[in-house]
């Protein structure tokens, strides 16, 4: 089947549109019931029966937007929560000259602070620190490691073993976290490079992956490539079942079958349905309340993110959030940019934004996510919305002659590219362009060097 816009084409159009839209306002206006329904639908979904799984994709629609909401009423107490622990998580300890016991080094670790991302392998039960260092020196490709306390709740005395791929570590602010690195020299990798996000620049990525079809291989070879979304400061990969993208490196499971009609207003994915599911993971997952941005971009968009760190410094952070809107003809899927405020609003206001649109457009708007949450945001939720239409150079946004050279010197990404070759070759000519220019690579200037650029502008 045919992929496009985070579904698997499903051919018929769906007989119960109306019955879902009036599920989306029912569910919406009650998370009990909503709960329920998604566990009925998660055994749905292990059965072998096609008619059954056609019809799941139908629920789903209904289902998934009340199952966003429930993520909210989680999100809310941690929003309601976090500035009590602000300051401590925001600013952590520089070091605690903290020791592990160890035969070979002893670790430097810093308390609230993760290491997201390079995953090795993850180890269950570790009751300290020390433990977590040791563990990490024993291993013979771990450089540095991330353990939780039991105040990290769902993820307590679970002990992340890091390497050197796909990217240098950033450092996070992170309560109830402790990392630290080993500082052996002599193993593959070292010595491990590390970061400090510049303020307002930290990047929290994801991309929906299928799984089937050539997604898996455009997702894999970005991360033997250490690029795209595993440049970002933290990423994350989801899909509909549990994958192995590298060695240690797996996809989250969305509760979504993934599938999908084409139709609607523009003849476009009708994939609302599944992006509500992704969000509801996103939020449960909760890592984008240590970033700056999140960023949703699809396997087949060629991503700088190094371009995108100094973009997204033209749109400061206020209170009722702000995401970028990336095509003169609206918000357009294959890239998507949220301050951490607009996630915040679009969790806290999906629901609602469901029960407005169905009322107005007497029954399922017949929209793509892109204009879903983008009328959403705007429309419900009030978060600001900047144009930035350097976002992407993209085939459905009326792109140059020649936008397949991928030669724009400022385009944070290039769509679509659904080869490896041809993924590879766009984004290899990306970096030319940097280094004929003396950039040396998709690293842009530093921020110290932008933001004294601008004062002098001004």
């Amino acid at each position: 089947s045919s992929l496009e816009g985070g579904c698997a084409e499903r051919p018929e159009a769906p007989p119960l549109r109306q019955m879902a839209a009036d599920g989306m306002m029912l569910l919406a206006s009650d998370p009990e019931r909503a709960s329920y329904r998604r566990v009925e639908v998660g055994q749905a979904e292990t059965s072998a029966s096609a008619k059954i799984a056609r019809r799941v994709g139908i629920v789903l629609t209904a289902t998934v937007a009340a199952g966003l909401l429930v993520a909210a009423v989680g999100l809310r107490v941690a929003v309601i929560q976090r500035p009590e622990r602000e300051e401590q998580t925001m600013q952590p300890r520089a070091s605690l000259a903290l020791e592990a016991k160890s035969e070979v080094h002893s670790c430097q670790m810093q308390e609230n602070v993760i290491l997201p991302g390079n995953d090795l392998e993850q180890r269950i039960g570790v009751t300290s620190a020390s433990n977590c260092c040791t563990l990490c020196q024993r291993h013979e490709k771990c450089l540095a490691w991330s353990w939780a306390t039991t105040s990290a709740e769902r993820d307590a005395h679970i002990c992340f073993l890091k390497g050197a791929a796909p990217r240098p570590l950033t450092r996070v602010p992170a309560y109830g976290w402790v990392s630290g690195e080993t500082m052996q020299t002599e193993k593959e990798g070292a010595p491990l490079q590390t970061r400090i996000a510049g303020t307002g620049q930290s990047l929290y990525c994801y991309a929906l992956m299928q799984p089937t079809g050539y997604e898996q291989g455009l997702i894999s070879m970005q991360y033997q490539e250490r690029v795209s979304i595993f440049e970002c400061d933290e990423y994350a990969v989801y899909s509909n079942l549990r994958i192995e993208l590298a060695p240690g490196v797996f996809t989250g499971v969305v509760n979504s079958t993934l599938l999908c009609p084409m139709g609607g207003e523009f003849g476009t994915a009708l994939n609302t349905g599944i992006f509500l599911a992704v969000w509801a993971k996103v939020v449960k997952d909760g890592r984008f309340l240590f970033h700056d941005w999140t960023v949703k971009v699809d396997p087949d968009a060629v991503f700088l993110p190094g371009r995108l760190r100094q973009q997204v410094l033209d749109h400061p952070e206020e209170e009722r959030g702000v995401y970028l809107n990336n095509c003169k003809f609206g918000l357009h899927g294959p890239i998507e940019v949220f301050s951490r405020n607009a996630v915040t609003a679009w969790a806290l206001n999906a629901g609602k934004c469901v029960e407005h649109f169905t009322t107005l457009c007497s029954g399922t708007c017949g929209w793509g996510e892109d204009m879903f949450i983008d009328q959403c945001l705007q429309r419900v939720a009030g978060v600001r919305r900047d144009d930035e239409f350097r976002l992407q150079i993209e085939a459905h946004c009326d792109p140059p002659l020649g936008w397949e050279e991928c030669g724009d010197q400022v385009a944070v990404s290039f769509h679509p590219f659904k080869t490896e070759e041809g993924w590879l070759s766009c984004y290899r000519k990306t970096q030319k362009k940097h280094h004929a220019r003396g950039a040396g690579g998709d690293d842009a200037p530093s921020t110290e060097v932008v933001h004294m650029q601008r004062r002098l502008a001004r």
